[in-house]
């Protein structure tokens, strides 16, 4: 009997809710009913991956050497922590946090805050993440269990630019409707432009934070909206940290380890030279993991980094379909566009750049309640995208819909 087997006997607490999926019994967890069943060795590991000193090498040390019990690993004594090659520091700051620490408390935040506590042994623990050099050791999520089939990472600078977003939204709509899952790590700029996407084509995604996943922890916190859409569409949010931690900057390179190990394909959209983002580009090549770099001008500052990958190896991303080769997938077709009338088609026509609407309306020479009553139209219809500064491009549908003319 394997030790996910074993734990079914114990003894059962419910905690954590989240969207529903189908209800099945699947080791310790029963997806679809919001129930979670703890036992004292989930809340000893519990307790230690609370402790804001011990990272997951720690806690691979301490499962090693107590055989995976949760509850002797907890009880450590100061002469065990030690033997494990535990600093004395952290040993004795671990020792004054168990003192004051009740376990069950821990448990019934994560409760009240919609967080599940998932282990290595779990089977909602990501099968990619298990065989990676670095696994955490345990990992906080909120929303739908995580389900991966066709993981692709998107990635970028938070500095995005109008090709960057562009690229982006496109690259992402067609992944997502060919049934990949995006990943993503909810930072502003490229990051969110996919997550956004990927929800836009109705598709789910999962975003890794290099903080706490509760509402107040959330970063950054202009995403928190997104965060909240991410987990109303079936989506999830994940990480190694325990509620309320602050996303602080030495956090989140393990948080991009995570990005990478979790996802089979990595793309790279815009990045500069210094970017983050080539540090999970290089965590992913680690991990054996495909990467994929979108070429970008060369006099632009965030394509110098993208560009670099490119001359040292990464495979160039022309396209969506240059991804979904590697699944044995092709691009869906874009949805048949709405019959549209000459008006709307000229509107489209002139849309092919994007336009201010001050630019169109004086262009077409047509009211301004007419031009913003026929955008707002094909704005429902997805034929148009609205940008920021009351800027309007046509979409994938609106440019199918003018070729079929």
């Amino acid at each position: 009997m394997d030790q996910r087997e074993s734990r079914k006997s114990n003894e059962r607490v419910e905690l954590g809710q989240f969207p529903s999926i189908t209800t099945r019994l699947t080791g310790r967890f029963i997806f679809g009913s919001g129930r979670y069943m703890w036992d004292d060795d989930r809340k000893g590991w519990l307790t230690l991956a609370w402790f804001s000193g011990f990272g997951s090498r720690t806690l691979r040390k301490l499962r090693r050497r107590f055989d995976g019990d949760g509850v002797r690993a907890m009880k450590a004594t100061r002469k065990q922590l030690l033997h494990c090659g535990i600093t004395e520091r952290a040993s004795d700051g671990y020792l004054a946090f168990r003192s004051k620490v009740d376990p069950d408390m821990l448990m019934r935040r994560l409760d009240a805050e919609s967080i599940r506590f998932v282990l290595p042994p779990d089977d909602e623990y990501p099968s990619y993440l298990l065989h990676a050099s670095d696994p955490p050791e345990s990992l906080f999520i909120r929303g739908a269990p995580i389900v991966l089939t066709r993981p692709v990472a998107v990635i970028g600078t938070r500095a995005m630019t109008h090709y960057g977003a562009t690229a982006t939204k496109l690259l992402v709509g067609e992944l997502a409707r060919a049934g990949c899952e995006i990943i993503s790590g909810l930072a502003l700029g490229i990051d969110g432009m996919a997550h956004r996407a990927a929800l836009d084509a109705g598709a789910r995604t999962i975003a890794v934070l290099a903080g706490g996943i509760n509402d107040d922890a959330i970063y950054p916190r202009n995403h928190l909206r997104l965060a909240a859409r991410i987990l109303e569409e079936g989506g999830s949010i994940v990480s190694e940290f325990p509620p309320g931690t602050e996303s602080l900057r030495h956090l989140f390179p393990l948080r991009n380890r995570i990005i990478a190990s979790m996802s089979t394909v990595t793309i790279v959209v815009e990045a500069a030279e210094s970017s983050g983002s080539l540090v999970t580009a290089k965590l992913a090549l680690e991990e054996n993991r495909d990467v994929f770099a979108v070429p970008g001008p060369i006099t632009s500052e965030q394509s110098a980094g993208t560009n670099r990958l490119l001359v040292h190896g990464a495979t160039p991303c022309l396209n969506a379909q240059d991804v979904l080769s590697l699944f044995g997938k092709n691009v869906s077709p874009p949805p048949k566009p709405p019959p549209l009338s000459e008006e709307d088609l000229d509107l489209l026509q002139l849309l092919e750049r994007p336009f201010h609407i001050d630019d169109i309306i004086r262009t077409l020479e047509l009211p301004t309640a007419t031009i913003t009553s026929r955008l707002a139209v094909l704005v429902l219809h997805g034929c148009v995208e609205q940008q920021s500064g009351d800027m309007y491009a046509r979409s994938a549908m609106g440019r199918a819909a003018v070729e079929t003319e």
